[in-house]
């Protein structure tokens, strides 16, 4: 029985060796794979940062603006 377990988890593992080193191997053969998807990652990034500063920096008057929508729409 401990021998049958032993065999289970040594192809087990020749398994998932074999499907990682497929893996890296496709991955050297292109190694740009990811970078446009982490282009506009940081793009985004970017783009949060410069709309969240902008908000804060113009906090009190977005907010005004905003009050002042609310009132001439009549809402509350």
């Amino acid at each position: 029985m401990v021998n049958r377990i032993s065999l289970a988890t040594l192809a087990l593992a020749v398994r998932l060796t074999l499907a990682l080193a497929d893996r890296v191997r496709r991955l050297r053969r292109q190694p740009d794979a990811g970078m446009e998807t982490a282009d506009k990652i940081l793009w985004a990034a970017a783009i949060t940062i410069v709309v969240g500063v902008v908000g804060g920096v113009f906090k009190d008057k977005l907010k005004a603006f905003a009050d002042s929508l609310t009132l001439t729409l009549g809402w509350k």
